[in-house]
């Protein structure tokens, strides 16, 4: 873990760390040579294959409470499982836990996702 995540999840409860990285992990096996950037201000991790919204895939957001792993392009995808919540114009997110992480339904969203993005960034 580089030092600038490390400062960045320092502040965050243990088991939210733990679930971040754990969650971290899995989208670098299933999202393989995407890039990660990590935006202090904004709060988040976020995985893409290109520069700037139209490249991103997901982020990784940390709170008090929780992890959510937000879709960039969440609101086009299926819900077939009920794992996507909001009502934004064009994200959709998941509210993380250890359990879910587990989930076929999570991995099969995730490289949907990948998919999706393959299909219309025009990367």
């Amino acid at each position: 873990m580089s030092s600038s995540l490390a400062i960045f999840l320092g502040g965050y409860p243990h088991p939210v760390r733990e679930l971040f990285l754990k969650t971290r992990f899995l989208l670098e096996q299933e999202l393989p040579n995407s890039q990660q950037e990590l935006d202090i201000a904004a709060k988040m991790l976020a995985f893409s294959y290109g520069p700037g919204y139209k490249g991103m895939i997901c982020v990784l957001l940390p709170s008090q409470k929780g992890v959510k792993l937000s879709f960039s392009k969440g609101a086009e995808f299926s819900n077939k499982h009920g794992l996507l919540e909001g009502t934004g114009k064009k994200t959709r997110y998941v509210e993380l836990s250890d359990h879910l992480l587990k989930k076929p339904e999570l991995i099969e969203l995730i490289r949907n996702a990948k998919v999706f993005h393959d299909m219309t960034s025009g990367f």
